[in-house]
């Protein structure tokens, strides 16, 4: 794909506007004016004419509108691509460039909501104790973290046994321990309908977890017994609401050991089967981008996680 000659930007004039290839970037990978107008916070009539500049001024249809909305032209679509990539280099450096003038003392670091509650604020205080020249801001976050995009040093995800393809190309990741999960209920509730075997868990509802959907198949596989997907109840996106729900009397609950320690001891929850907890196969890992892994707070930061003995679980 060769795009034409006539005064071709950049080379005897000046390039595009930016607020123009940005408009026409979001367009493109949305095939729509008025979403990439509320991605851009600009109104659709705005992105028309933007769009409609960047075509004067590369001399060159970028779109067209065909039977089901708009489409790329042939040279809008080999010219989006080329565009997004230069975006993409664009904001990686310009993170660069602010990442070196942030203090080398500063480190954001980004962990999923319950095990933010539940398990790193606990343990904050003693890196705090020990490291008290580096200053920490601490996000939650459960979804993939893009440390391309994001302001966020290092972060502690749940992931599926290590291999090849575990995280995305670019990351370091280190394990730093496995998920062992505890069947629960409240007292109420197991007074009024006692679990004494694997199969009483079949007469009560199940709480499910929404990115741990085959927990509970696990559960029964490990106990020898057939799943009773019919039971499955209300599910919660986060740990620390299927923890409420469960002591509210809701259902069964698979929880991780570490988020329920306070539970079990005041009496809020009950393990009616200790001996058929379940260790799976995935676990929970450090991430950072591959590099740094020598600046000083993040090397503090790792080497705690690893080596102090008050944050075993």
């Amino acid at each position: 794909m060769s795009f034409p000659h006539n005064n071709p930007p950049g080379e005897s004039g000046p390039l595009p506007s930016l607020n123009a290839l940005r408009a026409f970037a979001a367009a493109g990978r949305h095939l729509s004016f008025t979403r990439a107008a509320a991605e851009l916070h600009v109104t659709q009539g705005a992105v028309s004419r933007l769009v409609k500049q960047l075509e004067a001024d590369l001399g060159v249809q970028l779109f067209r509108r065909g039977p089901r909305g708009l489409e790329l032209t042939e040279i809008g679509g080999a010219y989006l691509p080329a565009l997004q990539d230069a975006f993409e280099r664009l904001f990686a450096a310009t993170r660069l460039v602010a990442r070196a003038g942030r203090p080398a003392n500063r480190l954001t670091i980004a962990t999923l909501p319950t095990l933010a509650m539940r398990w790193f604020m606990p343990r904050l205080a003693d890196f705090q104790r020990r490291h008290p020249e580096i200053s920490v801001d601490v996000t939650s976050a459960d979804r993939p973290i893009d440390f391309a995009r994001e302001a966020i040093d290092v972060g502690i995800q749940y992931g599926p046994p290590a291999g090849r393809d575990t995280w995305p190309e670019g990351l370091a990741a280190s394990f730093l321990f496995p998920e062992t999960v505890l069947l629960v209920g409240s007292p109420a509730l197991l007074k009024s309908r006692p679990v004494k075997r694997p199969e009483d868990v079949r007469r009560h509802t199940l709480l499910t977890h929404s990115t741990r959907p085959e927990a509970w198949a696990e559960w029964f596989a490990a106990a020898g017994l057939k799943p009773a997907p019919q039971q499955h109840g209300p599910g919660f996106e986060h740990f620390f609401m299927s923890i409420e729900a469960a002591a509210n009397g809701l259902g069964l609950a698979l929880v991780p050991d570490f988020f329920i320690s306070a539970e079990l001891r005041d009496g809020r929850l009950i393990e009616p089967l200790p001996e058929h907890r379940v260790q799976r196969r995935g676990g929970y890992y450090l991430l950072h981008q591959q590099g740094r892994e020598r600046e000083p707070a993040i090397r503090a930061f790792r080497d705690w996680l690893h080596n102090s003995q008050e944050i075993s679980l």
